[in-house]
């Protein structure tokens, strides 16, 4: 799994100290239909074991779908944006929202979400 760390992925937290964002970008067919790609998203968190707490949109990104996932009672926070506008999707964890099952539900969630995405 390669992360990609984007331009302006520092950011200034409320407490004063810098946090870093890592991004991975999920490939989304040129074809695909993304009519029901959120619902698709959340089947694949679901089937994951994965705990939807937030489902909003950023306005940062017109349209899209974004989701806050947790496992369990595990510390961490993993997030998830679909913008069908831009046929875009991507995974985003900030430092101080890290947790060790993070990785591994990147790797359960990628093929599941790829594959509807084609």
């Amino acid at each position: 799994m390669t992360w990609r760390h984007r331009a302006g992925s520092f950011a200034l937290h409320a407490s004063g100290y810098t946090r870093y964002v890592a991004e991975y970008d999920l490939r989304v067919g040129a074809d695909a239909d993304l009519s029901w790609a959120a619902a698709v998203v959340e089947r694949c968190c679901h089937e994951a074991g994965l705990r939807i707490t937030l489902r909003d949109t950023l306005a940062a990104y017109p349209g899209c779908v974004h989701w806050h996932l947790k496992y369990g009672k595990e510390k961490g926070t993993l997030e998830v944006t679909l913008w069908p506008a831009q046929r875009r999707a991507w995974f985003k964890v900030a430092t101080n929202r890290d947790g060790p099952w993070i990785a591994a539900a990147i790797e359960r969630l990628k093929p599941c979400i790829e594959s509807a995405l084609r």
